[in-house]
């Protein structure tokens, strides 16, 4: 069985090459659920038909991690971006064909907890990451975050540190709560959804969307419908070395109103705020940084990110 739940984890808790941490606290919780409830339906842990939401996820999300005592990496356990239908019947399925259903009580339990402890593992190793770490000292602003975003690349995790800083920028900035929702949910979803957003995030009459990668007809579409509002602005944030190409695409796209989109660097767009609130003073700089860092930690990471991409002063 361990075998078996390794190679399970290769094929479905990952994705680009990386584990999702949302996939693995949603199976610790399914898991846990299956200790009150052995059926091996996924339809009958479910909050709801096609939910990515175990009924009271939350709380077998926590009993999970006390059991294993790891810290949980947010508070809803991975429920809304785990992509629970995709895969939660398949891991139930390996439980059948390990034995489950004729197996004893006892037996059932150890089957769980066996199942638990490989996805515990990896979870814990993940925790246990140390974090990013933002050296101020005699670096002007701009190039704080572009070590921070390197760090970030590192570890596969460039787009959404990239994200959440422009999200905490943004509180800092207007003094405004910012809708903290993890990287790339929630935008744009389903042309069907009344509530998804134009963009990464909205302030008035421009929207603003974070994208490290090469210039894709996803996000060029994307750029053309938010200008359909004759209103409407477009920041798009990338890495240093793709503003010109970015640039390109967008004046030579015919669909693309291109005086009306702003094409920067995330670390341009978040440093250059950085500075002008500290008055262009070293001592302004630090002090609006760690307040930069402080709405990073508090509204993102603790919500929606992971330890390994916290970010502390050194």
């Amino acid at each position: 069985m361990t075998m078996s739940f390794d190679k399970f984890q290769q094929q479905q808790m990952k994705k680009g090459g990386r584990f999702v941490p949302a996939r693995l606290q949603a199976a610790l919780a399914l898991l846990e659920k299956l200790r009150d409830n052995p059926s091996l339906r996924l339809e009958d842990h479910v909050a709801s038909k096609g939910s990515s939401g175990l009924e009271s996820h939350e709380t077998y999300g926590n009993r999970a991690h006390a059991r294993f005592e790891i810290e949980p990496i947010n508070k809803n356990h991975g429920r809304r971006s785990s992509n629970l239908q995709d895969w939660g019947q398949d891991l139930l399925d390996k439980l059948t064909r390990g034995g489950f259903e004729g197996a004893s009580p006892n037996a059932r339990l150890a089957l769980i907890t066996l199942a638990q402890e490989s996805f515990a593992a990896v979870l814990r190793s993940i925790v246990e990451q140390g974090p990013l770490e933002a050296r101020i000292r005699r670096r002007a602003a701009e190039f704080v975050i572009a070590d921070v975003l390197k760090q970030a690349e590192e570890k596969n995790k460039a787009g959404d540190v990239a994200q959440y800083l422009v999200g905490a920028k943004l509180m800092l900035r207007f003094n405004r709560d910012i809708p903290v929702l993890p990287a790339n949910k929630g935008d744009r979803k389903s042309r069907l959804d009344p509530n998804a957003r134009l963009g990464d995030f909205e302030i008035e009459n421009a929207v603003i969307e974070v994208a490290l990668g090469l210039p894709d007809d996803k996000h060029l579409t994307q750029i053309a419908q938010i200008l359909d509002n004759p209103e409407a602005e477009v920041r798009l944030l990338t890495r240093e070395d793709r503003v010109e190409v970015w640039r390109k695409e967008v004046d030579t796209s015919d669909e693309i109103d291109a005086l009306r989109v702003v094409v920067s660097s995330v670390v341009t767009f978040v440093g250059q705020n950085i500075s002008e609130l500290g008055e262009f003073s070293s001592e302004g700089k630090s002090f609006q940084l760690q307040a930069l860092f402080d709405l990073y930690n508090k509204h993102w990471i603790s919500k929606v990110g992971t330890p390994g991409i916290a970010i502390i002063v050194k």
